[in-house]
């Protein structure tokens, strides 16, 4: 159980790492003007300017104007996702209550990326990779599922993972604008009904020090 939950949370605590959590914050400096023009339609320049680096800068963060657009994709890019801290809970439900607050403040840019990607265009290797972290982090929410309801059965815990990712990258494939509030409350809504109930900010506030 101890290793399953280090793996999800090394997905889920990444910004604590300074590299890392310093490509965060450019990639919400430079959303505005990827979603404005483009891929195709933002340059480098402009990118480096709302930044506030030059574009040598730039590339000591991502090594290529791809890689910056497609960054909340970790599974195309692990290397720039490395180095996350252990946290200091290992609790099901404080887990559960954090993934959903991450999804809700990191969907808008997760689904940025994944629509530059249909405009890039990505290789079949690239799309099978992003197909298996999406089943791999199913798997992982499922088995966390399981250790914070024991009641539930492996097929109640999948359908609930895949639910769970299914809600969160709905507006990517419907074209809607991600909705924060409204993620957290039909996330939450999905927990309960599989019982599940997770308390609004149990993650945060037990672990304000570590956000």
């Amino acid at each position: 159980m101890t290793r399953i939950f280090w793996h999800l949370v090394t997905r889920l605590e990444w910004r604590n790492d300074d590299g890392v959590g310093r490509r965060h914050e450019l990639y919400a400096r430079a959303a505005p003007i990827f979603r404005k023009h483009g891929y195709a339609g933002t340059t480098l320049k402009a990118l480096a300017r709302a930044c506030e680096l030059s574009i040598p800068a730039l590339y000591r963060y991502f090594p290529s104007k791809k890689a910056f657009a497609l960054f909340p994709l970790m599974a195309l890019y692990p290397e720039l996702h490395e180095g996350s801290p252990r946290p200091s809970t290992t609790e099901p439900a404080s887990l559960l209550s954090q993934w959903i607050d991450d999804a809700a403040d990191d969907m808008p840019n997760y689904v940025l990326a994944l629509r530059l990607a249909q405009e890039t265009g990505l290789r079949a290797d690239e799309r099978l990779r992003v197909q298996s972290n999406l089943g791999e982090h199913a798997q992982l929410l499922a088995s966390l599922a399981r250790h914070a309801a024991p009641s539930l059965d492996e097929c109640a815990a999948t359908d609930l993972a895949w639910a769970m990712i299914n809600v969160a990258v709905a507006p990517a494939l419907t074209g809607s604008e991600p909705d924060g509030a409204r993620l957290r409350h039909q996330l939450r809504a999905l927990l309960a009904g599989y019982g599940l109930p997770v308390e609004p900010g149990i993650f945060t506030r037990a672990n304000a020090n570590h956000r």
